[in-house]
């Protein structure tokens, strides 16, 4: 027998996909009584495992053997087809069993008979068997091959990724003390100079066998008491507690520490504790195998001397794996050639491995020497890959498709995974979502998936690499695309970067990709949020060809306004993402879609309303409606019993709407907001949603759409308790009198974000200092609140009041006055302030904001702050708005700290103060400040960027001293503004971008020109500094891609003869020349890196330029001209000529073609 493929061949899940398939129910009712046919399935069957039986042999052979290799590639081939038509026949099925269901009560049949005798049943079997037939001749075809390829039966080791669930525990029973004892004192006494500082000795056994007792034999012995002069003994248990066995480890050591300590202030004082001192621990009873736990504990071990020891007790044998191991993982690591990534990930196989065989065995892997590291991954990552189980190799290779360095969310790669059925392979009695959470952290703890933020994660380049080499044939990344690349018809999967435009050419190779299953736009950077356009002629001529679409992603095309009626095709969709679009109807086909899984819709603002039968979709498991203004919910939410992520639910006045139908939605999770409150008549009604059993919920909106007060309302509120491991909690219109006890209750002990929002009748606020992980307090719109009393603290006697908030925000309070602040520490932790729209709010301003970063005073003209200002030596954001009354605004006050000011409204503020240099500011903001006359920018040695808006009293821009790190100014609306700063090319020699707006009396550019690091320049409506445009030098502007100008009468013709442009320019925007007639193309054939001409609002524009555009240009977009557009019509127009060889054309925003 053939060794086996340790982790199992990809293909084997590919298997289990499609038995699953031919099991189900609705399926095997398909086919009842239809024996021609059943005997086709069960030779569709015989002929899927006879080639799994080899598929395991094959890909240990692939890499040797091109034969082989093609084989298997030919094999793939036709899994997928089978896949696609099985999928065709489950879909098939599910429609008549959903039909039938939505049949009326009275003339209802069992499933089980009205599925066998259905015609349209049958016609589709009659069409389909044929394709099942040529699926089997393939499969024949290639079992013919089998032996001639020398291809053997192989069992795989590992049966299923639930092995490395079980607990492993050695049964071994432990005799002879002394012996044993003896032998644990020679390792402890012994001195390795190849081991590294620290040496951990396992003693392993099961329980009642006397490990402890051992241990302390040992422990007390003593030649170790003078050999280890620092010891300590922890018992850790089951109840694993990293801070708890730190703090244990610190008392025995004699080092003191507070009791309120954090795990890393902790861990700081135990390492300088032990470092360069010979120590012995013992941790004793440990159950936590965790690797990742392990490794955090252990950090402040590794400073100690060579020889320092740590004797471990457990009963898991994972737990001492480790260090019996280290031998042959010294080995390991040398194969790994110094290269980190490698030795991490090699890592995270050996971590699921537990005998010296199985290490063993990838020490002497014929991988290390088979791969051809030029043209293939890492012998070490390539292992790690041959060694995940074949369900996890299918998820990780779906990862080919991502572009290096794109950053991923948790949830959209489950929901990826789903759509393509990739996590059907794991276990059967777990929701999808725990499915995919046990795959993705697999994979993470693999080190083949590395978090790069809070919420994003990220594949290193070269894992990145191993992807695309075991699966790079069926995912194409359009940018990674290769011309020599034959096997586009292969592709299954299919990425991109979007851009503001995409074009129908953009998409050309898709034209043989029949078989694509993943759309995938992938958004990065500057494309994560901003509106593009898709080729309409792509959308609706291309896309619905592709029958076999299971992921369809078009978020942010703000030209969709509406499917095509050709999407019906697309009955495998599972994933299907319009975010963010401008779609104003979702057809009642669309319900037809059986199959969907994901349904993403968030901040399609058009969108009114959902389809009436969207209860049809019985597989939905996410429904994202976020900000949406939905009028009402679809009827009978409830029956989507699949249901995980349901964002918005508005209570109808319907017996199929009312609050009830969310009771029917147990496994709701991350996010919720309850629309409609006010029309929940009872707390009893309230209780039958069951948002206390709704135990995954991490965010709750309450809001109510009417302000008039019920007397069951404050009973309602009462009946909407979350469970208490809630993290954020919105309630907004809330129409009561009070709120109700569990909200200030210290049981909401997860809380981290609340927000009270229109609260108009509540005279009081509870004790929300209680709150211990509050760190977000938002009080809004709450006009009975006349002060924050006591009562809003709590007992500050037993409990310091919000000890982790950080953020607080208090806003449209119109009757606010009394701000009581309590002797005792309050807000130590507070990093951000806002105080906005308070006109009554008197008194000192808080104190002991120590650790403040961000303030913002808004319409509050009697809060006193000027004596706390200085004080602020954390603060490095500072936003003043509406505060008339505190100026002349004290600049001499503000803190050395600070790095971003804004002023708005603020008519007596002005930069007269020589006291106050500023010299960490780095964002300087003006806007309605009529006093301000001069700005002089040396004052601002660090600032970055200046913005000077409707300062009508500003006449100049002083230099003085160089500000060398200017890189962004705007002016705008300045009515005064005579001159910018005189030489600028030495003053501002890092300015980027130069913004001018409605400045009428700002004259031409000083002497000396514009900086020479100028990129980009936008001039509009600046009546003098246009009538001097021949002297403005733009050519002896190197840097300059950017040009923008707009808002004259002056210009007939563009540019003029006299005019010369930048011949690096890569973007031309011209906008509302209200005579511009005509462009001259003299003046623009020059410019070789034009890419983008834009051109608005001219209406008298004819025409273009006879000798059409630049042969480079890429880009053109023309709007509001109205003598230009019918010109530009596809394949029509008299101009169309002149611009057909431009990829991408816009008119009046739309794409041509």
């Amino acid at each position: 027998m053939a060794a086996a493929l340790v982790g199992g061949s990809l293909l084997s899940a590919f298997l289990q996909v499609l038995f699953d398939r031919m099991a189900r129910p609705e399926f095997l009712n398909l086919f009842r009584n239809r024996k021609a046919d059943d005997d086709l399935l069960k030779k569709l069957k015989t002929s899927l495992l006879t080639v799994g039986a080899v598929l395991d042999d094959a890909e240990n052979k692939e890499i040797r053997n091109q034969s082989v290799k093609k084989w298997l590639e030919e094999l793939h081939d036709t899994f997928y087809q089978a896949e696609d038509l099985l999928d065709k026949i489950n879909t098939e099925a599910l429609r008549l069993k959903v039909e039938s269901e939505y049949q009326s009560s009275t003339s209802r049949l069992c499933l089980e008979r009205i599925l066998p005798c259905t015609s349209s049943g049958n016609r589709f079997l009659k069409r389909i068997m044929p394709e099942i037939e040529t699926i089997v001749v393939s499969l024949e075809g290639c079992i013919q091959q089998i032996t001639p390829l020398g291809l053997q039966v192989v069992q795989s080791r590992i049966q299923s990724q639930q092995r490395f669930e079980t607990p492993l525990v050695d049964e071994t029973t432990i005799f002879g003390r002394d012996a044993d004892k003896e032998k644990i004192i020679q390792m402890l006494l012994s001195e390795d100079a190849n081991r590294d500082n620290i040496t951990v000795v396992p003693i392993v056994g099961m329980g009642g066998l006397g490990k402890t007792t051992l241990a302390r034999m040992v422990y007390k012995d003593l030649r170790v008491e003078v050999s280890f002069p620092t010891r300590a003994w922890v018992c850790v248990s089951e109840e694993y507690d990293a801070t708890r066995i730190t703090k244990e480890l610190l008392r025995e050591l004699n080092i003191s520490f507070h009791d309120g300590e954090k795990l890393f202030s902790l861990q700081g004082k135990l390492q300088d504790g032990l470092t360069d001192k010979k120590f012995l621990l013992v941790l004793d009873d440990v159950w936590n195998s965790s690797y990742t736990d392990w490794d955090y504990l252990r950090t402040p071990f590794k400073g100690g001397l060579q020889g320092s020891k740590i004797i471990v007790t457990t009963r898991d044998l994972r737990v001492a794996r480790t260090m019996e191991l280290e031998e042959i993982g010294k080995k390991i690591v040398k194969k790994c050639g110094g290269l980190p990534l490698a030795v991490k990930t090699i890592a995270g196989i050996l971590r699921s491995k537990t005998t010296s065989e199985e290490w063993e065995e990838i020490s002497t892997s014929e991988e290390w020497t088979q791969i051809d590291n030029q043209n293939g991954p890492i012998p070490a990552l390539r292992l790690s890959y041959i060694h995940l189980p074949s369900g996890l190799k299918r998820c990780f290779a779906y990862c080919a498709m991502f572009h290096r360095d794109y950053q991923f969310r948790k949830e959209e790669i489950i929901q990826l995974w789903q759509a393509n059925d990739l996590l059907e392979y794991f276990e059967e009695n777990k929701t999808i979502e725990n499915k995919g959470e046990k795959c993705f952290n697999d994979l993470r703890m693999r080190l083949l998936f590395q978090q790069s933020t809070e919420n994003l994660f990220t594949m290193h380049d070269l894992v990145n690499d191993l992807a695309r080499f075991v699966f790079g044939k069926y995912c194409l990344r359009l940018e990674d695309h290769q011309e020599e690349d034959a096997t586009i018809s292969r592709v299954r999967n299919f990425s991109y970067h979007p851009s503001y435009y995409d074009t129908f050419h953009k998409f050309y190779l898709l034209r043989d990709s029949k078989n694509l299953r993943t759309f995938l736009p992938l958004r990065r950077g500057q494309f994560s949020d901003i509106s593009c356009k898709l080729s309409n002629k792509f959308l609706e001529d291309t896309l619905p060809e592709f029958i076999s679409l299971r992921v369809l992603s078009l978020p942010n095309y703000d030209n969709i306004v509406k499917l095509p009626d050709s999407y019906i095709r697309l009955k495998q969709l599972r994933f299907l993402d319009l975010s963010s679009t401008n779609i104003e109807k979702l057809q009642d086909w669309i319900c037809t879609l059986y199959n969907l899984q994901t349904l993403l819709l968030s901040n399609c603002n058009k969108l009114k309303e959902l389809p009436a039968n969207l209860a049809k979709l019985i597989n939905l498991c996410y429904l994202d409606i976020s900000g949406i203004q939905l009028k009402k919910m679809a009827p009978q939410m409830g029956r989507l019993r699949k249901l995980q992520v349901l964002t918005t639910f508005i209570v109808g006045k319907d017996s199929d709407s009312t609050i009830e139908e969310l009771g029917k939605l147990p496994m709701l999770r991350g996010r919720l907001l309850i629309s409609g409150l006010e029309n929940v008549s009872s707390g009893r009604d309230a209780s039958m949603a069951n948002i206390k059993g709704k135990k995954h919920l991490e965010e709750l909106i309450l809001k109510w759409n009417e302000d008039n007060y019920l007397q069951a309302v404050e009973d309602v509120l009462d009946n909407l308790q979350p469970d208490s491991r809630i993290k954020r909690l919105n309630i907004t219109r809330y129409c009561g009198a009070t709120f109700p006890n569990w909200l200030g209750s210290p049981t909401l002990s997860h809380l981290e974000s609340l927000s009270l929002s229109g609260c108009e009748y509540c005279f009081f606020l509870p004790a929300l200092g209680q709150l211990k992980s509050l760190q977000s307090l938002e009080i809004v719109q709450m006009s009975c609140i006349l002060a924050l009393t006591e009562e809003f603290y709590g007992d500050i006697s037993a409990t310091r009041p919000f000890p982790s908030l950080k953020k607080l925000r208090i806003e449209k309070m119109p009757e606010w006055e009394k701000w009581h602040i309590p002797q005792c520490d309050v807000f130590c932790s507070l990093e951000e302030l806002c105080i906005i729209d308070c006109p009554k709010v008197i008194g000192e301003f808080p104190k002991q904001l120590s650790s403040l970063r961000r303030l913002e005073i808004s319409g509050c003209d009697k809060l006193v702050i000027q004596n706390e200002l200085c004080k602020l030596t954390s603060l490095e954001e500072l936003e003043i708005q509406d505060c008339g009354s505190l100026l002349p605004f004290p600049v001499n006050y503000l803190p050395a700290s600070l790095k971003s000011l804004e002023c708005y409204r603020c008519d007596k503020f002005d930069l007269k103060s020589q006291s106050w240099q500023g010299r960490n500011l780095e964002l300087l903001t003006l806007h309605h400040c009529q006093s301000l006359k001069v700005v002089l920018l040396g004052s601002f040695p660090m600032l970055k960027r200046l913005s000077i808006n409707h300062c009508k009293g500003i006449e100049m821009l002083l230099g003085g001293l160089p500000a060398p790190n200017v890189t962004e100014i705007s002016l705008s609306f300045c009515e005064k503004l005579k001159a910018l700063p005189e030489r600028m090319e030495s003053l501002l020699p890092s300015l980027l971008h130069l913004n001018l707006f409605s400045c009428p009396e700002l004259e031409c550019f000083p002497k000396g020109g514009l900086p020479s690091s100028l990129q980009s320049l936008d001039i509009s409506n600046c009546k003098k500094v246009m009538s001097c445009r021949r002297e403005w030098g733009l050519e002896k502007l190197p840097s300059l891609i950017n040009l923008s100008i707009g808002g004259t009468d002056e210009i007939e013709l563009f540019p003029e003869k006299d005019w010369l442009l930048p011949s690096n320019l890569k973007t031309l925007l011209l906008m509302d020349h209200k005579n511009l007639k005509m462009l001259n193309y003299s003046g623009l054939r020059h410019l070789t890196s034009l890419q983008l001409l834009y051109i608005r609002n001219c209406t008298r524009l004819q025409s273009l330029p006879e000798e059409g555009l630049p042969a480079f240009l890429t880009n053109l977009e023309i709007r509001a001209c109205p003598l230009l557009k019918p010109r530009l019509e596809w394949e029509k127009g008299q101009d169309w000529p002149k611009v057909a060889h431009i990829s991408c054309v816009i008119v009046d925003l739309k794409l041509v073609p």
